[in-house]
């Protein structure tokens, strides 16, 4: 005797969905540096701020980037997914160059995102589940450095 199919070949279980959340918006950029000078350049979000070590935050994955922007443009636009952090307020977005061979030390912030014109503190940023923010824009001048974290 053989076994019978009663459910077919429908799968187990059906997979959970994803939640889509995320930022975007332009990054402008003036006055670029000679292009030996920029070794890497990326849109970070991070959970935490202010913190002492930015490349531990990313180690310790309380931070999400983009891929590697481009060099020599006016400006880019991206689109940030952030899962698996959770949804939630962001203190802090910004543009980060790796400037030397050294990529544990060599990095430096470029632009960060200020909330409503504000340019005395970063802005936060409060992602809700199933939702990509739009217009956080960044204007980054290689000439006038904003503060370091």
């Amino acid at each position: 005797m053989f076994a019978g199919c009663h459910e077919g070949l429908a799968p187990a279980s059906a997979s959970p969905t994803v939640s889509s959340y995320g930022i975007r918006g332009v990054i402008t950029f003036k006055n670029w540096p000679p292009a030996d000078s920029v070794h890497d350049l990326r849109l970070g979000i991070l959970q935490n701020y202010p913190v002492q070590d930015i490349p531990n935050e990313v180690l310790q994955g309380h931070a999400r980037f983009t891929d590697r922007l481009p060099y020599g443009l006016d400006s880019v636009s991206y689109t940030l997914m952030l899962a698996p952090l959770p949804p939630g307020r962001f203190p802090f977005v910004g543009v980060a160059q790796q400037f030397g061979p050294n990529i544990q030390t060599d990095w430096r912030v470029v632009g960060i995102y200020y909330a409503g014109g504000d340019t005395t503190k970063p802005g936060a940023v409060d992602i809700p589940p199933d939702s990509v923010v739009p217009s956080i824009n960044i204007n980054v001048d290689f000439q006038h450095l904003p503060p370091q974290p």
